[in-house]
């Protein structure tokens, strides 16, 4: 648990930077739950940690407690007993480290002339504070409208403000603290820039990045479509590689009456669940032959009526009702596709389906696999069913309406096309990422040179890094996976 833990710290103090002006602080807090804040006894008086370049660092210093509260808070929305003393130690240990290195990017920045700040720019930061302090009063009188009184917008008003308050938000202090924040945003900015200068991405780089992409996906989605539609259709994640076996599928969606739709939907589904009743082993009910059971039962208890079993012929009929109610239509279609109607076009004069609305989306047609989660069922087996490319299904009864599919055309399988856009992408985010590793040399480098004198209180809040990145040393395990769940069908 403890190795799980240290990880857990040590990923958060990468992801969320070097300093606490490189993490995005939460603003208003208002559900933090109570034991993510830093434990501190009241009548304990801050002691001095550690000097570092002549600056003192306390134990009630800003940074260090803002730190504490950030992992507190993130170990605790992971289930993690934040009263765990080795936690707690080493919580403090990396909430110290991080402040040590805050007060070192100030320090460089001032000591290459890259800490001034015009009056312009101070004048931003303070009204970005001010607007983002009045956002947070207006989250709280949401029900105050422009047609409520004076007197209740300044009631709400001043309950918002003591709420604040109440959570440890104050206008001045949060003002104050948001310019400082930003101030050291800018250093940070100008310091990357500095030791960043001249660093270019190649288009090999860029090429070498995108096939490292592409393997990544092919890895976890060739053999595993229902986890391919699940991340990239649920999650809206992109990938860099297409499975093998989709054909694009576009078609007419007919509507039908509700009645006969809704009968032939129920009688599948009590048949379905007949089925799988009579599946499942039967449990033999034991008899209560106890005299208090007898006499309860009584002699003119009947059982409870059943419902009549469904059959196989009674879901044809109902699918055979709704196929007969949407014939004169289907036989239009039919008549117009022989005069040498496109598909296109009559999808537009008679299809109901809002996704084929979209010219995109239609031209494309719909990506289906004979694995496909994404679809209703019989969508799905009517489209694998199309042999060649241009043909065109008979009607379908689906769980939406009749179906007419038309097999539009064939996916290719393999790497996506890497676009200029995508270049472009990759490009700044190669570029970022090679900004971001030269700034933490450069820190690691200023560390290493500071001059570090840490007092007897402040030693106490050291672990042994060595065996700390030891214990931090990953394990092999098998991820987990999301359950795939079935989304609507089309």
């Amino acid at each position: 648990m403890f190795k799980r833990f240290l990880c857990i710290l040590l990923s958060l103090m990468l992801a969320a930077g070097m300093t606490a002006a490189l993490a995005e602080e939460p603003a208003f807090e208002t559900e933090a739950p109570a034991e993510t804040e830093a434990p501190a006894a009241e009548d304990e008086k801050p002691v001095l940690l550690v000097t570092i370049n002549g600056n003192e660092i306390m134990s009630d210093d800003n940074e260090v407690q803002y730190w504490i509260g950030y992992y507190l808070y993130q170990l605790a929305n992971s289930g993690y007993d934040t009263s765990d003393a080795e936690m707690l130690a080493m919580v403090n240990y990396y909430a110290l480290l991080n402040s040590m290195r805050y007060y070192v990017i100030r320090q460089k920045a001032a000591e290459l002339g890259l800490d001034k700040v015009s009056d312009e720019e101070k004048a931003k930061m303070e009204a970005s504070a001010k607007e983002n302090w009045e956002q947070a009063i207006a989250s709280y009188t949401q029900n105050v409208t422009e047609e409520s009184s004076d007197d209740d917008k300044a009631a709400a008003r001043a309950d918002a403000i003591a709420a604040l308050k109440n959570d440890g938000y104050e206008e001045e202090s949060y003002i104050s603290e948001y310019v400082d924040s930003e101030i050291t945003n800018l250093m940070i900015t100008r310091l990357m820039d500095h030791v960043s200068e001249g660093m270019e991405v190649t288009d090999e780089e860029i090429q070498t990045h995108f096939n490292e992409l592409v393997e990544e996906d092919k890895t976890n989605y060739a053999e595993d479509i229902s986890n391919y539609e699940f991340y990239t259709q649920y999650y809206q994640q992109p990938s860099y590689y297409t499975p093998e076996g989709y054909r694009g599928i576009d078609h007419i969606l007919l509507k039908v009456d509700e009645t006969l739709l809704n009968t032939w939907k129920d009688l599948t589904a009590r048949l379905e669940e007949q089925k799988e009743a009579a599946a499942e082993p039967e449990e033999t009910p034991v008899p209560d032959e106890s005299a208090e059971a007898t006499e309860a039962a009584g002699p003119t208890d009947t059982p409870a009526p059943t419902a009549e079993p469904v059959t196989e012929e009674m879901v044809e009929a109902a699918r055979q009702a709704i196929l007969d109610s949407v014939q004169p239509t289907v036989d239009e279609i039919k008549a117009k596709l022989k005069d040498g109607a496109s598909f296109d076009d009559l999808i537009l004069e008679y299809g109901t389906d809002p996704g084929m609305q979209d010219e995109a989306t239609r031209k494309a047609g719909y990506p289906v696999h004979k694995d496909s989660i994404l679809y209703d069922p019989a969508f799905t087996a009517g489209a694998v069913a199309l042999e060649k490319v241009g043909d065109v299904s008979d009607p379908i009864v689906g769980q939406n309406g009749v179906h007419i599919l038309h097999y539009l055309r064939d996916i290719p399988g393999g790497a996506i096309e890497l676009t200029d856009a995508m270049k472009a992408e990759i490009h700044d985010e190669l570029l970022e990422q090679k900004r971001n590793e030269a700034l933490n040399t450069a820190l690691d480098k200023w560390m290493e040179e500071a001059a570090i004198v840490y007092t007897e209180a402040g030693e106490s809040w050291k672990i042994e890094e060595e065996s700390a990145a030891e214990e931090a040393a990953p394990e092999e395990t098998a991820a987990e996976e999301p359950a795939a769940e079935e989304v609507p069908a089309n």
